[in-house]
């Protein structure tokens, strides 16, 4: 039975391997080769980087089968800056910084979970938006956002020279 809790101190080792596992991914996919692969990828730095980002105002949520953690989601509420003030009206945003659930596991409703247990915590902290990023190789995870209601608002573009 799939549950969803928050984060706690003993899960971290989950957590890692879990990040390992999404890199690998994205490396396999990343036609330009710039997302760092294994052993070139510290998950354990971006992990700790990812927990202080949400240590203010945020939340990291697992899914677990039974004990095994099979999945996450982290998101933050970032304070708005002035500047985004001076194009568009102020609202306050929740971001969802990284969803991982493990490659066994998917497709069998642990991404939807946590997708809803977030959303739920942006609402019940006053958030009108949810803004979240995705790599555009992942055309899988694209299209799952898309299913969750999400819709594209900008599009980030690069050229390699040479």
């Amino acid at each position: 039975m799939l549950t969803v809790q928050t984060l706690s101190p003993a899960d971290h080792p989950s957590i890692v391997l879990l990040m390992r596992e999404l890199q690998e991914h994205l490396a396999s996919i990343d036609p330009l080769k710039r997302i760092r692969s294994l052993p070139d990828f510290d998950a354990e730095a971006y992990v700790d980087h990812l927990l202080e980002q949400v240590k203010e105002k945020g939340v990291v949520l697992l899914a677990r089968d039974e004990d095994a953690v099979i999945g996450f989601i982290a998101g933050t509420i970032p304070s708005e800056d002035p500047d985004d003030k001076l194009d568009h009206y102020s609202s306050k945003e929740g971001k969802i910084i990284e969803l991982v659930v493990s490659q066994k596991y998917r497709g069998q409703g642990a991404g939807r979970m946590l997708m809803e247990k977030i959303e739920e915590y942006f609402r019940d902290n006053g958030c009108e938006y949810i803004r979240v990023g995705c790599f555009a190789q992942n055309t899988g995870t694209h299209v799952f956002y898309e299913k969750c209601g999400y819709g594209d608002r900008y599009i980030e573009m690069l050229k390699k020279f040479g």
